[in-house]
């Protein structure tokens, strides 16, 4: 990693381009505001509903449905901000999402763990979020960290918070939560993130953690996550608005219809943050999908969806919102081949089209499926297209005309201190190399899979996270300990 730049600037990329013209982005937006005039969001959050009709959405009295104006959606949209940081536990870590980065998470649906020496699953655990979270922790290309699973081995009513607790005492850096269920969970994971940065009001200046909120497709929003996300919203964590809309089962057939129920839903949960927190930061996402024409199946590595995800981003261009979106989270039934090619091709499409937060490293089987070496397998898909999508300098130094020159026809630049130090800055691969076959060979022949299980046992036995002080670690003990009697 010779000459690595500082962390944000590492994931910087040139520029982005668009995959919908300015009349088609406003087609959809126009459509999505149709729908939510017409038809309506049913948002099942009496303190949301409350907020909105206060905000001037005309709320149903018989049952939980919401519809909204025209002038109300955009008065509400303008509230939320346009840029963000993602802070780290220390500045060090810190993620502007100006529109000029691509970032990844770690997954965080999973609730079994491929174990590649059985060839087989088995039940996920505390500890895995632990090691993955050391894991991610030494990762240089992997931005952000997600608890990746259910801990099957704490109670119930902790085990978000305990998730995120052990995330928070093992990685500096930022910290996604996704599992959150209830304003309970939700406070007290408020708690655990104000205690690491200092206090309540430094938290809502300094975004250490962000969450999730998935809309259910089509057009409605869970009562308890959308009260969870008020209280997100009340300490301005910021909320990755995550719509799951699949064409032709919970959206259209179509891809800019689907486009149109996720950009309803997501508006909806925009205007809703926004009617209860004035400025509170909300992120466009979507992992929008298509359907398996023959089955219904969720098929995450179409090239249909990936379409949809640079439609969403799209979308969020039009608004003017921080972007996120699942790129990686493949169909593929286990780690390999098949995943690792998936979640190439969704997140590079991801990233041609300016998504900024890309979600999804390490979990196969639709995000439920724990793999360490996917995981790291992942980590170079990031790493590749982050270098892609760097582009190139083209200066005096880099034309090297001179050089050229002085070498002349038939000459070589291999001895040249021009190209040593132009070499140090080439790619290099952390699980294959450029030998020859017969080195290879001899060097054991080994598969990436092989590698990368290595590479893990390696990161685990050596890496040494910067610890949390230990009055801060104790009160994050306290926090979980109370919120289970809560």
């Amino acid at each position: 990693m010779v000459g690595i730049p500082s962390f944000a600037e590492r994931f910087r990329v040139r520029k982005s381009f668009d995959l919908l013209t300015g009349e088609e982005r406003r087609a959809i937006h126009e459509a999505a505001l149709r729908v939510m005039e017409r038809t309506g969001v049913k948002i099942h959050s009496r303190a949301a509903r409350e907020d909105l009709a206060r905000a001037g959405a005309v709320v149903a009295r018989e049952d939980a449905l919401v519809r909204f104006p025209r002038d109300v959606v955009e008065d509400l949209r303008q509230k939320a901000p346009g840029t963000i940081v993602l802070a780290g536990r220390t500045k060090e870590f810190d993620l502007p999402m100006d529109r000029t980065h691509f970032y990844t998470t770690t997954d965080g649906c999973g609730i079994s763990v491929w174990d590649a020496a059985k060839g087989e699953r088995r039940q996920s655990v505390l500890e895995d979020i632990r090691r993955t979270a050391l894991i991610g922790d030494w990762l240089p290309y992997l931005s952000i960290y997600e608890p990746m699973v259910v801990a099957h081995d704490v109670p119930e009513e902790v085990h978000v918070a305990t998730g995120v607790k052990v995330a928070m005492e093992t990685t500096e850096k930022h910290i996604l939560s996704e599992s959150t269920t209830n304003a309970r969970e939700a406070q007290a994971q408020v708690e655990l993130a104000s205690a690491v940065v200092g206090s309540r009001e430094e938290l809502r200046n300094r975004h250490y953690m962000s969450a999730m909120l998935c809309p259910i497709s089509p057009l409605s929003i869970d009562g308890a996550a959308a009260d969870a996300a008020l209280v997100w919203a009340e300490n301005h964590v910021p909320v990755h608005i995550t719509g799951m809309a699949e064409a032709g089962v919970s959206g259209p057939g179509t891809l800019a219809g689907d486009l149109v129920v996720n950009h309803a839903e997501t508006l909806a949960t925009v205007c809703m943050l926004e009617a209860h927190e004035p400025g509170a930061p909300a992120i466009y996402g979507s992992c929008l999908t298509v359907m398996d024409p023959k089955t219904g199946a969720y098929m995450a590595g179409a090239p249909e969806s990936n379409l949809l995800a640079a439609g969403s981003i799209e979308m969020g261009k039009h608004c003017g919102l921080p972007i996120s979106v699942g790129g990686m989270g493949p169909s593929a039934k286990g780690p390999g081949v098949e995943a690792s090619l998936e979640n190439a091709m969704w997140a590079m499409t991801c990233a041609n089209y300016g998504g900024e937060v890309i979600n999804g490293l390490g979990e196969p089987a639709g995000s439920t499926l724990l793999s360490y070496e996917q995981l790291l397998l992942d980590h170079e898909i990031a790493r590749m297209i982050v270098w892609l999508y760097r582009g190139f300098d083209v200066n005096e130094n880099t034309l090297a005309v001179d050089l050229i020159e002085r070498v002349g026809v038939g000459g070589t630049f291999l001895a040249q201190r021009h190209t040593l130090e132009a070499m140090r800055e080439v790619f290099l691969p952390m699980l294959w190399d450029g030998d020859a076959y017969d080195v290879w060979v001899k060097k054991g022949g080994k598969d990436p899979m092989v590698v990368a299980r290595e590479k893990v046992a390696g990161i685990l036995k050596t890496h040494e996270p910067a610890p949390l002080a230990r009055d801060v670690a104790r009160d994050l003990d306290r926090i979980v300990r109370r919120s289970a009697r809560a």
